[in-house]
């Protein structure tokens, strides 16, 4: 115990010689107080060029014909644009061009040897350019972009039609009529989008983005040749052709801009999980929904409901307490539903129905707005926009006793666009992981889809055997869905404070 106890009074001596020296020099000497070096913040202010490669794909609806059909494609350009950051915001405006290989076409066949009329005809579309001029809001935390785009769209487009009859009449020569017609047009419309944008090296920077383009409804002039029994004759008419495109870009920019922090600085995340930065993650969950088609009396509506899982790409920026971020999301589900209903068409006769959906998948891009409720947890709200591919089948059966049955055997696919709503909250589990679970609500617009197939006659003694048939229907629907996801965030330093005081 006496060695330990002159180790102690050895070692308060020997501390108070050495603080009794510094106090000596620092009697002496000028203290110089450095304070540490604020951290470079980057800057997204100036004029920026750039380059771009994407997809494309979306509905083409001829409204005054029997043809709707998808358009699909890769697209390549060019970008220039200006911005300014004030604080956390950056503001700017941005022009873009882009050549597209983006096309679709449609064959149908109706009518057959049964009733001596048989018509082939053929629908296509390609659009060879696109450009649009946004504004573009957004919000930034350090090398991390997330923004918000609209403004004008316009594309340039080719469309041609041929149309093929052949009649063939008992004791004559076949009579043909042939049909071909071609134009092109200069659409416009509007443009919505959302992306994300990093800053790499220097002054280079990579962005992802959605865009959604709407270019109405337009009636487009198509000129060519009409030929029956060997005659041509000049034909004129205008298709009234809707169409609405979605495209995912990815680019590179560089930007022409200072070098310094923005005038006003930005304000970092608050104390706690930092949110900013890119992640990716897994999700499943649960759909049900309302499936509606049009045109019955009364429209026919029926329950879908199935599972849906797949996969999850983001991006957040965070200010204080406050997360602004982009997701996409793309969905494979199991959502389906059908529907029977039996119909008097006077007399004895009747007519029984089947209706029956399937949702193949479904994807979406949104942007969320959040806030960071108590340290490690996230609530947010999100609005966008959802594409769905969806399969549809119609078959009838008509009876009449004593006369004969006709039975129809008909399905088709379309694109269907919607509007997403949600809410949801995320958990930052540990370290780079999070938990989250978020409900939806997906309106789909109404879409015309072509249903073909065939129809089936049995009406002894005059006709029996089948033909090849074609019908317009137009359905809309409603979804409501909870998932429940796990993200992974690429950020070096998840918690910006690791310890408390």
């Amino acid at each position: 115990m006496d060695v330990v106890r002159t180790c102690v009074r050895l070692a308060a001596g020997a501390t108070c010689i050495i603080l009794s020296a510094s106090a000596a020099i620092a009697a002496d000497v000028p203290v110089v107080l450095k304070a540490p070096a604020a951290p470079a913040v980057y800057n997204w202010t100036g004029v920026y060029l750039g380059g771009h490669v994407g997809y494309g794909t979306g509905m083409k609806d001829w409204t005054n014909s029997i043809f709707d059909f998808d358009v699909k494609g890769f697209l390549g350009g060019g970008q220039i644009g200006v911005n300014q950051q004030v604080g956390n915001w950056v503001f700017g405006i941005e022009a873009d061009a882009s050549w597209s290989n983006i096309k679709g076409s449609q064959t149908l066949t109706q009518g057959g040897p049964l009733i001596g009329i048989t018509q082939n005809g053929i629908a296509a579309t390609t659009v060879d350019w696109v450009a649009t001029v946004t504004g573009r809001f957004g919000f930034a935390q350090d090398r991390w972009l997330v923004y918000a785009k609209i403004g004008a769209a316009w594309a340039h487009e080719n469309h041609t039609l041929r149309v093929s009859q052949f009649a063939g009449i008992p004791g004559a020569a076949p009579a043909e009529l042939t049909f071909a017609a071609s134009g092109s047009d200069n659409r416009f419309g509007y443009v919505l989008g959302i992306g994300s944008e990093v800053a790499l090296w220097g002054n280079w920077s990579f962005k992802s983005e959605y865009n959604y383009i709407n270019l109405g409804n337009a009636r487009t002039p198509l000129t060519g040749t009409q030929t029956t029994l060997g005659v041509a004759t000049p034909v004129a008419f205008n298709a009234e052709i809707q169409q609405a495109i979605h495209l995912a870009k990815f680019g590179i920019n560089y930007r022409f801009g200072p070098d310094a922090p923005p005038a006003i600085a930005p304000s970092p995340p608050a104390p706690g999980f930092n949110w900013s930065g890119p992640y990716v993650g897994a999700q499943g969950g649960y759909g049900i929904g309302r499936k509606i088609w049009t045109g019955f009396t009364p429209d026919r509506e029926f329950d879908v409901t199935g599972w849906l899982a797949g996969a999850t790409v983001g991006a957040n920026a965070q200010a204080g307490a406050f997360v602004l971020g982009v997701e996409s999301e793309w969905l494979w589900t199991g959502i389906k539903g059908d529907t029977q209903f039996l119909l008097g068409l006077g007399g004895a006769a009747t007519q029984q129905t089947d209706l029956s959906n399937r949702l193949d998948w479904l994807s979406t891009a949104s942007m969320r707005f959040g806030f960071v409720a108590a340290d490690r947890w996230l609530v947010y709200l999100k609005g966008g926009v959802a594409l769905a591919k969806e399969q549809h089948t119609f078959d009838a059966l008509q009876a009449a006793p004593g006369i004969g049955s006709a039975r129809l055997n008909l399905s088709g696919s379309a694109l269907h666009t919607g509007y997403l709503a949600g809410i949801g909250a995320e958990h930052a589990i540990a370290g780079n992981w999070s938990a989250k679970l978020e409900y939806n609500y997906i309106a789909f617009r109404l879409q015309d889809v072509i249903t073909s197939g065939v129809q089936a006659l049995n009406i002894p003694p005059f006709t029996i055997g089948s033909l090849n048939f074609a019908q317009r229907v137009a359905i809309r629907e409603h979804l409501h869905l909870i998932k429940f996801g796990i993200n992974y965030h690429f950020n070096p330093t998840p918690d910006t404070i690791t310890a408390r005081y």
